[in-house]
């Protein structure tokens, strides 16, 4: 920027602005500053939940498959990982989160602490206000491990009690 631009950018802010004013957009700008810095440096983040900033979001550009936080890079663009498969980071997965020792996309188990955004990120398929609940008597499910403790499991379809305690 030249001279001349830079002394009509500040003309420009002195007119539209009291001093009172111009400090505030600077203290905003350098507050929003540091909050971009923690975010990368990783200070902002709570246990293992985060914002991963060293790849690639699904939807993204991307040159190979190593840059996206699914591991797959399709006519340059990142595409979510499905369940089983590698990963970097939570936001590469379809469904689910990214973990375990050997860094796959799983479901979400019940009581886990991690927040679930839909159905389909929950092993039981029961994403209940962001938390992943079992399946009660009654409901339909597709296996045994989505059904709530003290039931005879998935028999046709529908989770089942032992006895009257079960959920």
């Amino acid at each position: 920027m030249d001279n001349c631009r830079f002394d009509n950018w500040t003309r420009m802010i002195a007119r539209q602005a009291n001093r009172r004013t111009a400090v505030k957009g600077v203290a905003g700008g350098f507050a929003a500053l540091a909050t971009l810095a923690r975010v990368e440096l990783g200070f902002a983040q709570d246990g293992d939940v985060g914002i991963e900033s060293n790849c690639t979001f699904n939807g993204d550009h991307c040159k190979k498959d190593s840059q996206c936080c699914s591991l797959i890079c399709k006519h340059n663009e990142c595409k979510c990982a499905g369940a089983g498969a590698k990963c970097r980071a939570d936001a590469g997965c379809c469904k689910g989160y990214c973990g375990g020792s050997d860094s796959t996309c799983r479901c979400i188990p019940n009581n886990s602490g991690k927040a679930c955004n839909g159905d389909g990120d929950c092993c039981s398929k029961n994403c209940k206000n962001n938390v992943c609940k079992c399946v009660k008597r009654g409901n339909s499910c597709d296996n045994s491990g989505q059904c709530c403790p003290n039931s005879n499991g998935c028999p046709a379809g529908g989770c089942t009690c032992k006895s009257n305690i079960c959920q």
